[in-house]
């Protein structure tokens, strides 16, 4: 006995860059972090399948898509939708609103060896008290121990 399974999509839109079956996400500005609910897909713009990464089930007596599309990005208001079919049958585009005065933080700044050996080993035990990697009575030790060998 042989057993024909057909499939098909209930729309069809006009995809100009992506694969059949996929959807473009992108956001205006680009860069920003995409969720399928809480999970992270990646930056703006991006490409999914949307099988791949939303839930299904029934819904009433029709079996969709569901969840919500977050797009964050630092400095704009985060935009979000409830998925469903007719959302996932072409690509999205979020139109962020973004804060024109926002800085971002400044990147930590990387230790540089300053060349002196004793510097270093202070410089260095004072980033793992800082980083609480150290506690106090063990900084102290180990500064004192450094400076009376001097």
């Amino acid at each position: 006995m042989t057993i024909n399974l057909l499939t098909g999509c209930a729309g069809i839109s006009s995809r100009s860059e992506t694969q059949p079956g996929r959807i473009q996400i992108t956001s205006d500005p680009a860069g920003a972090v995409a969720y399928a609910d809480s999970t992270e897909l990646g930056a703006t713009p991006i490409e999914i399948v949307p099988g791949n990464v939303f839930r299904s089930g029934f819904v009433g007596f029709s079996y969709r898509y569901f969840g919500t599309l977050i797009i964050k990005k630092p400095g704009c208001e985060t935009w979000s939708t409830e998925v469903n079919d007719n959302i996932l049958s072409t690509n999205v585009h979020a139109k962020l609103k973004c804060n024109p005065d926002f800085q971002p933080a400044a990147a930590p700044v990387a230790y540089v060896p300053s060349g002196d050996p004793v510097m270093e080993r202070l410089e260095r035990i004072d980033a793992l008290h800082k980083k609480g990697l150290i506690s106090d009575e063990e900084y102290k030790q180990l500064r004192t121990r450094i400076i009376d060998k001097l």
